[in-house]
């Protein structure tokens, strides 16, 4: 006849029984687990040949034979393309300068800017009646006399962006077309080393405002 005692002990050995079971298929479990997807999409390492069949080799970092590529290389080129010219580097700072001249009718003068090739700046020039002007440059080593001309017009206004063509001295013939004086004033921004400033009186440099 089976005692409470006996019964008890039986019920503690099945019971340990069912964790040891338990335990077994849990740990089993997990060693499929690690072997056909943590192992292949973690590491690469693809012993029984699942993580090719379900893609996840080709989600595995670098092996640890291998460097890490930089995170610039792994963007596709397609997505940043480059593209030459759109940034030009200049080697001196860049200046601001803010000058007024006053013009009698009939009479002109010039302002420019000495640049180096690819040099750039932004400009606005605004007169307090009509002039005729002329944006033009003189090429470093050209004849005495020769300019190209960049624009040309009639008007009491102008702005614009200027990228050097050639190194000189690139700027202004303002003229005045009315029959009283005439202000002409200018504002820039650019990568210019020093300008000149040429009126009837003569050619004389500008002091530009420190850097």
């Amino acid at each position: 006849m089976t005692t409470t005692l006996d019964s008890e002990r039986l019920q503690a050995a099945e019971m340990r029984a069912r964790i040891a079971l338990a335990t077994a298929t849990a740990i089993f479990v997990a060693g499929v687990i690690l072997v056909t997807a943590i192992l292949p999409a973690e590491y690469g390492v693809d012993p029984v040949g699942t993580g090719r069949l379900l893609g996840l080799t080709s989600i595995a970092g670098p092996s640890a034979g291998e460097a890490a590529a930089p995170a610039a290389a792994a963007v596709p080129q397609d997505l940043e393309p480059t593209r030459p010219g759109a940034n030009t580097p200049q080697t001196i700072s860049i200046r601001q300068d803010a000058v007024s001249f006053t013009i009698a009718p009939g009479q002109g003068m010039e302002y420019k800017y000495r640049m180096e090739k690819g040099a750039s700046m932004v400009y606005e020039w605004t007169a307090t009646g009509k002039v005729g002007f002329d944006f033009h440059g003189e090429p470093q080593g050209a004849p005495k006399g020769y300019a190209e001309s960049y624009q040309m017009g009639e008007g009491d206004r102008a702005a614009g962006s200027f990228f050097a063509p050639t190194p000189g001295i690139h700027g202004w013939f303002w003229e005045n077309l009315t029959t009283s004086e005439v202000t002409v004033t200018l504002k820039s921004t650019g990568f210019y080393a020093s300008a000149i400033e040429f009126s009837a009186s003569g050619q004389k440099p500008h002091e530009l405002p420190e850097r």
